[in-house]
């Protein structure tokens, strides 16, 4: 008798049932419960004049349907809101930015008083909807879920056939993406039209169906059409960003918001995944920005962390630094890039991509896998990427980068010590200031690399196979310094020569990484920009490419949505298309007038009329790709 009332008390009290390693379903109401939903709920509803009925049996009822749908599964699976439950947190943090937008919209849109004090709840309340549906899609086309009841095999789960059964354990997985794909970014935006029946009460419908144009807005809104959703579309997007911005620590500029502080370095990480995972940034194809090999992910430098800078500041982030050397030493001095053998933070390197007979030599970012796919393993490169030197010789073939071996080979060219001891001391200790360092590359200073070389008694040589990435600011040197001022210099006549060749060859590279150019070039080449044409945005001259001004730059910014966004956010008062002008000014290619100034006005003589065109003139020796082009004999340079 005692060792049954032992054992009972024992079953009682000290008996614990083991942990699921699975999430238990659970009902919308107690998903809710918690203090942070609780109290975002509580705000949210003080936001309606409404009465507790109608709040409880619609708007209330409607935030239970959406949870118990969701359950805790995260919103996306490495930008905002990841971590789990972040689908309930981000939509409900959008309901309560969203419902104060919408306070300082005019519902119905341009209707008169009247109608406006009978319809302006039932606008709002469709506001509500769209954005409690805004993401709900993605537990039906980007999130895999398996369940299963009282111990029973797992099961796949679908929303179209109802919720997960209360108490049943499940778990859940983000789908494989399509490689070098977009369809998966927005197949949950349409998907979420089929769940939006579920949100709505028999009562609340109908009351929706009775106004055709809040119907429209929401129906496109909810179903991401291109156009049709107008106002409630726009309330959707703020609030959607809001919620976004704040989760990544951007500042969304609500006078409540508090938003997190995260360091630059982690935005640069998660903007840069998200802009591979939707696609934006294509992989291991001709012309990609991103190559993966079995440990290493490659991405293109300078074009890739422009697109990263352009979303950030589209995200709401400020103090974006505007140079994006400045966005590698970032990268760098968090020790979240590979260093090249110089202990810089660009590599060049070449790709061979073997079944389409393609090879190209770019500048990269080197990142380990595991940083910029932490919860994937992604489809590798079949193909090489091999590492170069800055004097063209590979650094890496079989051989791992750490081998001395092949580092001392490429070190030999590039630092020209006499002794093996004296290039591997050079190794082991950290690089000098007088190594030419990215930011002195990236700059083009070449008074700067010219000293930096003269002081350590190295060769010219290696300044040919220098990264060929620049900012906008003026060449500081004057030309005829190379040439003609030999007592400040010390440089020689043959030496000064050299030097004015090299300065080519950096021009020339600068050129082919230039993003306005190369549009232009390829443009031409494919017969979609007209040259020598009557009302043509380009002419061939003697010596010179005329580029007739702005309508050649509009052309461009137009083609290139995200860069006219970016230009706008840093022109002010000014035009944008500027902007452009002054990188081309930059090149140092263009033809000034007389006068000194770098639009130059042209005559064009026609056979009943004569013309005047503001042209932007090129050198045409830097683009021997237009060499087949004959001289447009009808215009005239007024310098």
């Amino acid at each position: 008798m005692l060792i049954t009332l032992f054992k009972r008390k024992r079953n009682k009290s000290d008996v614990e049932t083991a942990p699921s390693k699975y999430a238990q379903a659970k009902s919308g109401k107690e998903l809710l419960e918690s203090p942070k939903r609780s109290t975002l709920i509580r705000k949210i509803k003080r936001l309606f004049s409404i009465t507790e009925d109608v709040w409880n049996n619609h708007y209330l009822f409607a935030i239970e349907r959406f949870a118990e749908l969701v359950q805790e599964v995260p919103a996306s699976e490495i930008h905002h809101h990841s971590k789990e439950g972040g689908l309930i947190d981000h939509t409900l943090e959008a309901l309560y930015a969203g419902i104060r937008i919408a306070q300082g919209y005019v519902l119905p849109p341009n209707s008169e008083p009247e109608h406006i004090a009978s319809s302006s709840d039932r606008w709002r309340f469709g506001a509500f909807i769209a954005i409690l549906t805004h993401d709900i899609g993605k537990v039906v086309t980007d999130i895999e879920i398996v369940y299963r009841e009282r111990g029973g095999e797992f099961e796949h789960w679908h929303p179209w056939y109802g919720s997960i059964p209360t108490g049943a354990e499940y778990s859940y997985r983000y789908k494989k993406r399509i490689s070098n794909s977009k369809i998966a970014k927005s197949l949950h935006e349409k998907a979420a039209m089929s769940l939006l029946p579920r949100l709505l009460t028999k009562k609340a419908a109908q009351w929706i169906f009775e106004d055709t144009e809040l119907l429209a807005q929401l129906f496109n809104t909810v179903s991401h059409s291109t156009f049709g959703g107008q106002a409630i579309a726009e309330i959707v997007r703020v609030a959607d960003s809001a919620s976004v911005a704040k989760n990544l620590g951007a500042e969304t500029g609500m006078k409540t918001d508090h938003s997190t502080a995260i360091p630059l370095h982690e935005k640069l990480i998660v903007s840069l995944r998200k802009l591979i995972t939707d696609g934006d940034l294509k992989r291991n194809k001709p012309g990609a920005a991103v190559w993966v090999t079995d440990s290493d992910t490659w991405v293109v430098s300078k074009a890739t962390m422009e697109a990263v800078r352009v979303q950030l500041l589209n995200e709401g982030h400020r103090g974006i630094p505007q140079n994006v050397v400045r966005l590698f030493e970032v990268l760098n001095d968090h020790d979240l890039l590979i260093k090249n053998s110089y202990g810089e933070s660009v590599w060049t390197a070449e790709i061979n991509d073997f079944a389409k007979n393609w090879q190209q030599k770019l500048t990269f970012l080197r990142f380990k896998n595991e940083i910029i796919w932490p919860t994937s393993n992604p489809e590798t490169f079949d193909g090489e990427v091999l590492p170069v030197d800055k004097s063209g010789n590979i650094i890496e073939g079989t051989q791992t980068p750490g081998d001395l071996n092949v580092i001392e080979k490429s070190a030999k060219s590039y630092f020209n010590k006499s002794t093996d001891k004296g290039i591997t001391n050079t190794l082991k200790s950290k690089p000098k200031k007088t190594t030419l360092p990215d930011s002195v590359l990236l700059k083009h200073d070449k008074q700067n690399a010219i000293d930096a070389l003269k002081d350590k008694g190295e060769t010219k040589k290696h300044i040919d196979n220098a990264p060929a990435e620049r900012t906008h600011e003026r060449d500081p040197m004057p030309k005829k310094t190379l040439s003609e001022d030999k007592g400040q210099n010390g440089i020689s006549s043959h030496e000064a020569k050299n030097l004015k060749n090299i300065s080519k060859k950096i021009q020339k590279e600068l050129i082919t990484q230039n993003d306005f150019l190369t549009w232009l070039l390829k443009g031409i080449s494919r017969r979609q920009i007209r040259v020598n044409e009557s009302k043509a945005p380009v002419h061939i001259l003697d010596s010179h490419v005329a580029l007739v001004t702005p309508v050649i730059f509009n052309l461009f910014l137009d083609k290139n949505s995200l860069k006219k966004r970016l230009y706008e956010k840093r022109a002010g008062d000014k035009k944008v298309y500027t902007l452009l002008q002054k990188e081309l000014e930059s090149l140092d290619i263009h033809q000034r007038s007389s006068s000194g100034q770098n639009i130059v006005r042209m005559t064009v003589e026609g056979q009943r009329s004569q013309s005047e065109l503001r042209v932007y003139l090129l050198n045409r020796d830097y683009f021997p790709s237009l060499s087949n082009f004959s001289t447009n004999k009808a215009m005239t340079i007024n310098m």
